[in-house]
């Protein structure tokens, strides 16, 4: 009997465990993307909650926003909310902000797919300890050790300055959006 050669049997494994990735990859990707838009709309909510809905407003091209919508209720409008994606210390932070139509801050949300800020430090900007500071605040926001209103979370100041980044963009881009 014949020998089969490692390199064969290496190459079989390698074709079967991609076809597995790419099958398994097929099946899941309605589902992830769904996950996705339940997660973002869970975000608007959570940020302007006196909203019943959302009306989503068109990008140009160079928007410093990842998207911004109309928050409505009873069929006016009553704020506006928009999404931007900034650099924290472990990667990328998806921060939703909440803006009424007086320029308060209505709520933040801080997170996204790829968050993965330290655990047990950076990923604090996620929990309401952190996101509360900035309800009630208008921008520009800074971490008190920079002159402004928020306390950065401990240990973590560089998360903490990326998300009050964040805010300050979301916010200008929204400001320009109701003045127009």
């Amino acid at each position: 009997m014949r020998k089969v050669p490692a390199w064969l049997i290496l190459c079989v494994i390698a074709l079967v465990a991609g076809l597995a990735l790419g099958l398994t990859n097929a099946l899941t990707e309605d589902k992830i993307e769904q996950q996705a838009i339940a997660a973002a709309v869970a975000a608007r909510s959570s940020v302007f909650s006196e909203a019943d809905d959302f009306a989503e407003l068109p990008l140009p091209d160079d928007a410093s926003v990842d998207n911004c919508y109309e928050a409505i209720s009873n069929g006016a409008v009553v704020g506006y909310v928009a999404q931007v994606t900034v650099k924290g210390y472990g990667g990328d932070i998806e921060i939703t902000v909440g803006v009424a139509l007086d320029g308060t801050i209505t709520g933040i949300n801080c997170g996204g797919s790829s968050f993965s800020e330290t655990p047990g430090l950076g990923a604090k900007v996620k929990e309401a300890d952190f996101t509360s500071r900035f309800v009630g605040q208008t921008a520009p926001v800074a971490l008190t050790k920079n002159g402004g209103q928020i306390d950065s979370v401990t240990s973590a100041s560089i998360s903490s300055g990326a998300v009050c980044n964040g805010v300050n963009i979301a916010y200008d881009y929204i400001q320009g959006v109701k003045s127009n």
